[in-house]
């Protein structure tokens, strides 16, 4: 991996991966959760086909907030609500699905006293026939692009990665660093507003891994990339992988995985 992955190129620059095919592709893809050590799975995925795009998404309810894995299922729902939905480009697409689910978890936690504070994370993706794809990322919840020579990653909204940005620590320094789990966004925040981030990638012939920080956090970056590569297509036998490989390392959160694969 050379020096590192590098960051996914936002859609806000002049920048993009995305190239026009006449061909007719196609998308592999698998996903798993686990509720792991915790009493129960805050986590939650899609990874299906709606319409004319393949939809990826990764939800993780705050540990230790109130009905977490209930603000997670909202955000999952929104982006599938968003995609049925259809008729706009898929930045929109994914820009309303945020926008709905932040809104609606704080008008059901304004409602609920024992739901009051529940919050979550989000990154979501989709890809079209041309194998373009659109990520939408709030909160640590990481989409990967890996291909052979290629390892580009999304950037946490977290108080570890401003300390990195800021030069006050080294991105090595932020592995386990004992305040990684602190937010600067998540949907349901009632203290903060919500600026998503959005890249673009080329998926053809590459790998799209989403995961929650039950697995990020406890498997460095290039550990993960070595095994989506080494498994190749079996995409299944990647998931079960990465999962067992958070779980071996002391994975004390849910862990949830979702990986695609873009075929020319």
């Amino acid at each position: 991996m050379g020096q590192g992955p590098a960051i996914l190129s936002a859609t806000t620059t002049n920048n993009s991966f995305c190239i026009i095919r006449k061909t007719v592709n196609s998308v592999r893809y698998s996903g798993r959760s686990e509720k792991g050590q915790r009493d129960i799975n805050e986590d939650a995925f899609c990874a299906e086909k709606i319409g004319g795009y393949w939809v990826f998404a990764v939800a993780d309810g705050l540990g230790g907030h109130a009905a977490g894995e209930v603000a997670s299922s909202i955000a999952i729902d929104c982006v599938r609500k968003s995609f049925r939905t259809g008729g706009q480009d898929p930045k929109t697409l994914l820009k309303q699905a945020v926008s709905d689910a932040d809104a609606l978890i704080r008008a059901r936690a304004a409602g609920m006293a024992e739901e009051r504070g529940m919050a979550t994370t989000l990154t979501a993706a989709c890809i079209d026939s041309g194998l373009c794809g659109t990520i939408i990322n709030v909160g640590d919840t990481r989409a990967h692009l890996i291909s052979a020579d290629v390892l580009e990653v999304t950037k946490d909204h977290s108080y570890v990665q401003e300390l990195v940005d800021s030069g006050d620590i080294s991105p090595e320094e932020a592995w386990r660093h004992p305040r990684s789990h602190v937010l600067t966004q998540a949907l349901g925040d009632p203290e903060g507003g919500i600026k998503p981030d959005l890249y673009e990638g080329d998926l053809a012939g590459s790998y799209l891994l989403l995961t929650s920080d039950g697995l990020h956090d406890y498997v460095k970056v290039g550990w993960i990339c070595e095994i989506v590569l080494r498994n190749g297509r079996d995409l299944d036998s990647s998931c079960g992988e990465l999962i067992e490989a958070a779980l071996k390392n002391d994975s004390d959160d849910n862990i949830t995985v979702v990986l695609a694969y873009g075929e020319t």
